[in-house]
């Protein structure tokens, strides 16, 4: 059986999902990738497709790449007929099932988070939404990574397509994670955020935090893919040398025990890979109450939900006076986390997923 993975940018690939593709090699699979920076994957050269999706799913501009984009994948399928198609991040997974509607492939869709959710203006809400109700006539299975995305797939899509809910993309722990004990730190000193260099994730509000809190001896090291020189010049601007913006380290779950608290001021999320790394070394998590982050956070048990980006001094003030407090939530966050969220458990589920609806 042939697994063809649809995603827009090599990052997802190799960030998120090169773990699945090697375990289903293992299992027997074959593997393809299609993606519009195709060269950059993690993957020898013959199994990859370049398919170039635009920055926008409607773009009345560009149609010509439209055009392009449509026998790019038209010359995939029809080489590939007999394979699973997999897609992944809402851009390609909209075009691929657009312009294959009526053909009878098998596709699953993985959701990271369906758009429209998360998006606050009304009338693009509302177009996606529609969108995604037709383009469900032409998605064999849903498997989604919170409550939010598989209820709304469960009960309001045209089609009623089978639909699954995992752990997200899991994370790789050692076999004695679980044994550890949680050591006791009296204060707060190290902030640590974990997000893409992108306004939306919060970025302008981590650099306001920083200035609140540039007279307490804390700390703030970011660390993540992008563009972070825009940060950094509004940093140096404000003078601010309580903060720090690196690229992202592939060894930096070795590092998060060394901070104190997970700062993470995303307004979109799936399911975070940073909040479950983050809790599963006792660091409870700042932030906002939203889809996927209420799946893993419990306000006042192992982090804080926050109405805004001011209220952050307030909760680490509040850590640093209560007694006792902000260690007991470090053992709870420890504890958020179990077995069911690491990699090879939601490996092996979505194998038997896959390997279920290939027999049908």
């Amino acid at each position: 059986m042939k697994i063809i993975f649809i995603c827009t940018k090599s990052i997802t690939f190799n960030t998120f999902l090169k773990s699945q593709a090697d375990y289903f090699i293992k299992k027997g699979f074959e593997i393809e990738v299609a993606c519009s920076d195709s060269k950059k994957l993690n993957i020898t050269s013959n199994l990859r497709y370049t398919i170039n999706f635009p920055n926008k799913i409607i773009d009345l501009f560009n149609l010509i790449n439209y055009i392009k984009v449509f026998k790019q994948i038209n010359k995939l399928v029809k080489k590939n007929s007999k394979a699973i198609f997999y897609l992944h991040t809402p851009l390609a997974s909209h075009l691929f099932r657009l312009f294959t509607f009526f053909s009878e492939l098998k596709i699953i869709y993985f959701v990271h988070g369906f758009r429209f959710t998360s998006i606050t203006n009304p009338f693009k809400a509302f177009s996606l939404k529609i969108i995604e109700k037709i383009l469900s006539l032409n998605t064999g299975i849903f498997i989604t990574i919170n409550n939010e995305d598989y209820n709304y797939a469960k009960s309001n899509l045209l089609r009623k397509a089978p639909c699954y809910k995992i752990n997200g993309v899991g994370l790789e722990l050692s076999k004695n994670h679980f044994n550890k004990k949680i050591i006791n730190k009296k204060r707060i000193k190290k902030i640590l955020v974990i997000a893409a260099y992108k306004k939306q994730k919060g970025y302008l509000e981590i650099l306001k935090v920083a200035e609140m809190l540039k007279n307490q001896k804390i700390k703030i090291d970011c660390y993540g893919y992008g563009e972070s020189y825009k940060f950094n010049s509004i940093k140096n601007k404000k003078k601010l040398n309580n903060i720090s913006f690196n690229n992202f380290d592939v060894k930096l779950h070795n590092k998060i025990k060394r901070y104190d608290i997970l700062l993470h001021l995303s307004k979109r999320e799936g399911l975070p890979v940073a909040v479950m790394q983050s809790l599963s070394e006792g660091l409870p998590v700042l932030c906002y109450n939203i889809r996927g982050n209420k799946d893993l956070i419990k306000d006042k048990f192992n982090g804080y939900f926050i109405q805004s980006y001011s209220d952050v001094p307030k909760k680490i003030h509040y850590l640093n006076l209560e007694d006792g407090y902000f260690n007991k939530m470090r053992v709870n966050a420890f504890r958020s986390i179990n077995k069911d969220f690491l990699k090879k458990e939601i490996n092996l589920n979505i194998y038997n997923i896959i390997k279920n609806y290939s027999k049908h």
